[in-house]
């Protein structure tokens, strides 16, 4: 089997497992080339216990200059960093910053605000007994939640949400709807400085303003990084975690059931979903010295690419791992990452997404397609993946929020 990782028509509709499987069984540190002006190519690596190697070792794998698979994604400079695009010591430093803000002392408060705001989302629709899956219930939960932590608006962030999406699609920002995407995020970033410096607030985006990193104070530059890093990565997984997980959902309705009749089965639901159909499908790092891994030789400066939807059903790790199941015993899926580049917002995508499956199943249990399921066409192969438009309907129900629900985070 030839297998092109890098040609975005293998990933129109959501990973390439049988290829995906296939080099993990005859090939799991595979060279795959590039165009070369994204780099001179990469190994892309399969197997669980290669990419958790690679996770955990922060000496020989580093994640600068960019976890983007292609050269060209860079972000920042020597002193404005993406925290994703960093290692320590600054990564440590600025980690620190934004756990503050999206770590578990705050999240675990809001989990009768998110139930509240996630039920006036339903509200919306629920007389209807129709929707868009994506853009009335899940962009909205995801768009509407980290909008709330920031201390923003909700239905700004509804525009904020659209652009995010468009530049997971892997398309060129130099033109056409990419540009229009990095342009309105720029303008709300700008908009969200220029406001917190003339009037400070007490929420996250001030306190991001007023702070600094390695002893050098946070300027608009580095806010707009931050900003969008907040913005993308605070909607993109949650939106694609629960779209893909519904039709998860429409797929195995005996499962539905089970978790209908028993709601306490719901985190079990939640890790299987993550581990079957991961949002992150792949994010590099690079080799900071020579080394073997796999039994292939690594040369100081090679990319490696982790492939997350090959290692979460590697056999070596998981029994029957082709199958959804919700009965595992354990679930150390690779969705979240590992060390100390794990997802920064774990917490708060685990709330949302118990909250809003919790929700649609006992509010919408008859749920079910209404239309072809749209993927978004990929200018390149992806690193985020997702449904574009899910059409749905429902037996329609009654709206039982009855006042605006205000901003769920303290």
């Amino acid at each position: 089997m030839n297998v092109d990782l890098q040609d975005p028509s293998n990933w129109r509709y959501g990973p390439p497992y049988e290829a995906l499987a296939h080099l993990r069984e005859t090939d799991p540190v595979h060279w795959q080339e590039e165009d070369p002006s994204d780099g001179p190519g990469y190994w892309a690596l399969m197997k669980y216990d290669d990419i958790k190697t690679v996770e955990l070792d922060h000496e020989t794998y580093s994640n600068e200059p960019t976890v983007a698979i292609s050269d060209k994604n860079q972000v920042g400079d020597e002193t404005h960093k993406h925290l994703i695009f960093s290692d320590a010591p600054h990564h440590t430093e600025h980690r620190e910053l934004l756990s503050k803000e999206i770590g578990l002392q705050r999240i675990r408060p809001a989990r009768e605000g998110m139930a509240q705001m996630v039920d006036s989302i339903i509200d919306v629709v629920i007389e209807d007994g129709h929707a868009d899956l994506v853009e009335d219930l899940s962009g909205k939960m995801a768009s509407f939640a980290i909008a709330d932590l920031m201390g923003l608006d909700r239905q700004e962030s509804i525009e904020m949400f659209h652009a995010a999406e468009t530049l997971t699609r892997s398309i060129s920002t130099t033109e056409g709807i990419g540009l229009d995407a990095i342009q309105t995020l720029g303008r709300h970033s700008h908009n969200a400085w220029t406001t917190r410096e003339e009037h400070p607030r007490n929420d996250t985006l001030t306190r991001i303003a007023e702070a600094s990193i390695m002893g050098i104070p946070v300027d608009e530059f580095q806010f707009t990084v931050d900003f969008q890093l907040l913005v993308s990565a605070g909607s993109d997984t949650s939106r694609n975690v629960l779209s893909t997980g519904m039709l998860l959902m429409f797929q195995y309705p005996e499962i539905r059931q089970a978790v209908i009749d028993e709601p306490k089965l719901m985190p079990k639901l939640l890790e299987e979903i993550l581990r079957y159909t991961p949002p992150i499908v792949a994010m590099r790092r690079t080799a900071t010295v020579d080394h073997e891994l796999g039994g292939k030789q690594i040369t100081k400066g090679d990319k490696l690419v982790m492939y997350y939807p090959a290692a979460n059903r590697d056999p070596a790790m998981y029994d029957d791992p082709d199958s959804f199941r919700i009965d595992r015993k354990v679930n150390p899926h690779l969705t979240f990452g590992s060390g100390r580049h794990h997802c920064l917002g774990a917490h708060l995508a685990r709330l949302e997404l118990t909250t809003m499956f919790g929700a649609m199943l006992r509010r919408m249990p008859d749920m079910q397609l209404d239309g072809p399921v749209d993927w978004p066409e990929m200018g390149e192969a992806p690193m985020v993946m997702g449904p574009h438009s899910i059409p749905v309907r429902f037996t329609p129900g009654v709206k039982i929020v009855d006042r605006e629900v205000a901003p769920i985070f303290g």
